[in-house]
């Protein structure tokens, strides 16, 4: 563990990567919705967009966490701040930026204009759902984005702070594990 540039945009690229996965599994799954639902696809696809959202949080929160409690380990002399999760979000999502805004800037005739508005919604496949519920301008694709940043950020800080959201959840619930498993 160093905190070198490039072992920061390193880690940062997790958060890329986790993002592609819930890409490519938006674009397969997205496959099947069509096939399957012709007349309902509109209110199937922001369900899709969600499922994968949620498979995305996963990922991101739980590298996030691991790398938050190993950071915050005394014997890796690091002394991370517990917002670095933030600055692992924010270049994490770069990639992602870019990919819709070049999507946004080219420029097509008036005929291709909703073709180009399913590529800007296909590119922000996981997201889908929460632009859609934010109102479903091309803005609001941007203003998703900010939610990875804030679940590398959640998922960092809790590991710093070593909280477990399933311990947490047990606790409340008041639910002990099974001693007999």
């Amino acid at each position: 563990m160093d905190n070198k540039i490039s072992s920061i945009i390193k880690r940062s690229l997790r958060i890329t990567a986790s993002y592609i996965t819930a890409f490519i599994l938006v674009c397969v799954l997205s496959a099947s919705v069509f096939g399957l639902m012709r007349e309902n696809t509109p209110q199937a696809m922001p369900w899709l967009s969600f499922f994968t959202f949620l498979i995305l949080f996963y990922g991101v929160y739980t590298e996030m966490h691991s790398l938050g409690l190993k950071e915050s380990r005394p014997q890796y002399n690091l002394n991370p701040s517990k917002f670095k999760g933030l600055l692992y979000g924010t270049l994490g999502v770069i990639p992602v930026l870019l990919v819709q805004l070049i999507v946004f800037v080219i420029r097509v005739s008036e005929h291709f204009e909703v073709f180009k508005r399913r590529i800007f919604q296909l590119v922000s496949g996981p997201l889908y759902w929460l632009a859609r519920l934010l109102g479903n301008e091309t803005r609001h694709y941007f203003l998703a984005v900010v939610s990875i940043i804030i679940m590398t950020f959640l998922g960092y800080f809790a590991g710093h702070h070593r909280f477990y959201i399933t311990t947490w959840l047990r606790e409340t619930l008041g639910t002990k594990k099974d001693k007999k498993a």
